[in-house]
C-alpha cells in the first residue's frame, strides 16, 4: 500500500510539474493567488511529505512572480545582488550592461541652456520634499496626491503655485483622481499649466520650446487614465503607428511629459509602455520626463540607432543572443566612429523623476535638474 502511494506522490509530482510550467504567466499566477497550486495538492491526495515540499515550491514561485509588480504597487526599492541580476536573465544583463547610458546631450552651439526641474510622484508628501531648486521650468510628471481627493489636490496644486520658476507645468497621475472632473480643471490657478493629451509652447532666452503632456499609464488595478497594455509580442507596427494616446504626440515635440515611462529605459524590469517608446522612436524629444516606477528613478541618456533599437529588441524577447553580438557589433562601430567622425546623431534624455522610494515610501528624494 505504502509502495502504491509513493508511486502515486510521484506522478502526482511530474503532473505538477507539467501544470506548473504549461504557460502561467506572472499576472495569471498572481491574480489566483497561489490557488491553482493549492487545489491541485488537495485534488491529488499527496503524501504529508509530498505536499509539504510542494506548498512551499508554490508560495515561492508565486512570490517571484509577482516581485515585478509590487514594484509598481508598493513602491519597493530593488534589493537584489548583481549575481541575482545575473542568474535571473543572463542574456538581459548583458544586453543592459554593454547598453549603458549615452553621454548626455548638450544645447545648441550659441543658445543659452534651458534649465529644467523635474519631479514626479510626490503623492502628497511635497511639504516635506527637500526645497526645490531654481530653474527656468518647472515640471511635475503625476501623482501630486496620494488618495486623490479634491482636498489633497488643493493642497499640491498650491504649494506647486507658490514655486519661484517663471513656467510651472503639471499633467495627473493616476493616483490624482480628481483631475478626472473638468470643474476642478477649469479651477486650476492660471499660474500653472495643467497638460492632458495636450501643448503648450514657450520661449525662453530667444528659444521656443514645445512641451506635450500625458497622463495616461499602462492598465494596473482600477486607477483612472489607462489603456490596456500593448504587449512586444502580440502587436503590430502599424497598431502602434494608430495607438489611441500615443499617436497625438506631435512630431516636433521638443519635451515630452507622460505619468509611466517607456519600455526598456528606467522602467524597473520592463513595465514602462511599449507603445510609448515606439512613440519616442518617431517623435525624438530632447527631452522626455515621467515617473510612476518609482524604483526606475534616474537620468538616462538615448541615442537613436541601430544598437538601441537591439537593444529594446532584446528587451522585448522579439531577439536572443544573436541579438546581443549585434549589440555588441553597434557597440563597437559607434565607439569607432566617434573617435574618428563628426558623431551628429540625435539623442533623447529621459528622466524619472519620482520623488519618493523605499518599502514604505519613506525616503524624500526631491527634483532632478537637466539643462537642454
Amino acid at each position: 500500500m505504502k509502495a502504491e502511494r509513493r508511486a502515486c506522490d510521484r506522478n502526482s509530482s511530474r503532473r505538477f510539474v507539467r501544470y506548473s510550467s504549461s504557460g502561467l504567466r506572472a499576472k495569471e499566477i498572481g491574480d489566483t493567488k497561489c490557488m491553482q497550486f493549492h487545489i491541485f495538492i488537495k485534488q491529488h491526495d499527496l503524501h504529508p511529505v509530498t505536499r509539504d515540499l510542494l506548498l512551499p515550491c508554490a508560495l515561492r514561485v508565486t512570490c517571484a512572480t509577482m516581485a515585478g509588480l509590487d514594484a509598481i504597487v508598493y513602491r519597493q526599492d530593488g534589493t537584489s545582488t548583481t549575481w541575482d541580476r545575473f542568474m535571473s536573465s543572463p542574456l538581459l544583463y548583458l544586453a543592459r550592461w554593454l547598453h549603458r547610458s549615452e553621454a548626455a546631450p548638450s544645447a545648441a552651439s550659441g543658445t543659452p541652456p534651458v534649465r529644467i526641474v523635474c519631479i514626479s510622484d510626490t503623492h502628497s508628501t511635497h511639504h516635506a520634499q527637500p526645497p526645490l531648486p531654481e530653474g527656468d521650468i518647472l515640471i511635475h510628471a503625476g501623482d501630486l496626491t496620494q488618495s486623490g481627493t479634491h482636498h489633497e489636490l488643493d493642497d499640491a496644486l498650491a504649494w506647486l503655485d507658490l514655486q519661484s520658476h517663471p513656467h510651472k507645468i503639471f499633467i495627473a497621475g493616476n493616483h490624482d483622481v480628481a483631475l478626472m472632473s473638468p470643474e476642478t480643471r477649469r479651477c486650476i490657478s492660471p499660474g500653472l499649466t495643467y497638460l492632458e493629451n495636450s501643448s503648450v509652447e514657450l520661449t525662453i532666452s530667444g528659444r521656443k520650446l514645445r512641451i506635450y503632456g500625458s497622463p495616461y499609464t499602462p492598465k494596473h488595478g482600477s486607477w483612472p487614465f489607462q489603456y490596456p497594455r500593448v504587449h512586444p509580442l502580440s502587436t503590430t507596427p502599424s497598431r502602434l503607428a494608430t495607438h489611441e494616446i500615443w499617436s497625438g504626440i506631435p512630431p516636433l515635440t521638443d519635451v515630452l511629459i507622460t505619468h509611466g515611462p517607456p519600455f526598456a529605459h528606467l522602467d524597473a524590469d520592463r513595465y514602462g509602455c511599449y507603445g510609448l517608446v515606439t512613440a519616442l522612436w518617431r517623435v525624438r524629444p530632447r527631452l522626455h520626463v515621467f515617473g510612476h516606477i518609482h524604483v526606475g528613478r534616474g537620468v538616462e541618456c538615448v541615442k537613436w540607432d541601430q544598437a538601441q533599437m537591439t537593444y529594446e529588441n532584446i528587451c522585448a524577447g522579439r531577439i536572443g543572443w544573436g541579438g546581443l553580438l549585434r549589440l555588441l557589433w553597434y557597440k563597437l562601430t559607434a565607439r569607432l566612429r566617434r573617435l574618428f567622425l563628426r558623431d551628429d546623431d540625435i539623442r533623447s534624455l529621459l528622466v524619472n523623476a519620482a520623488a519618493i522610494g523605499g518599502s514604505r515610501d519613506e525616503h524624500r528624494k526631491g527634483a532632478i535638474v537637466v539643462e537642454i
